[in-house]
């Protein structure tokens, strides 16, 4: 191969590079894009979470205080508000077959 055709096919090569480098440094803004994204989510879905927990501890101070009528009343928002944690949960911290993290507790 004479030196031009070298010199080309390198030129080619070099050029190729720059264009995978490029198409990296997209990826890369792309997937720092995503994971401010999900860290985002993942704290606006902690927060939900708190409140909901918030809120079940009340229920629970309303159900230990209930009685007759009113605490199967109480007893219906209080499995509401689970119902909501547990959903927000299970959209939070998908668990996969190795994961050793506990489920929340079933009322």
């Amino acid at each position: 191969m004479d030196d031009a055709k070298r010199k080309a096919y390198a030129d080619k090569f070099k050029a190729r590079i720059e264009e995978w480098e490029a198409r990296l440094d997209q990826l890369g803004a792309r997937t720092k894009q995503a994971e401010a994204g999900l860290r985002a989510r993942l704290a606006d879905d902690e927060s939900d979470l708190r409140k909901k927990i918030d809120e079940a501890r009340e229920r629970l101070k309303e159900l230990q205080a209930a009685s007759g009528e009113g605490w199967e009343e109480v007893k219906s928002g209080a499995e509401k508000i689970w119902a909501d944690v547990r959903a927000t949960w299970d959209r939070t911290a998908p668990r996969g077959k190795d994961d050793d993290r506990p489920e929340p507790p079933i009322l």
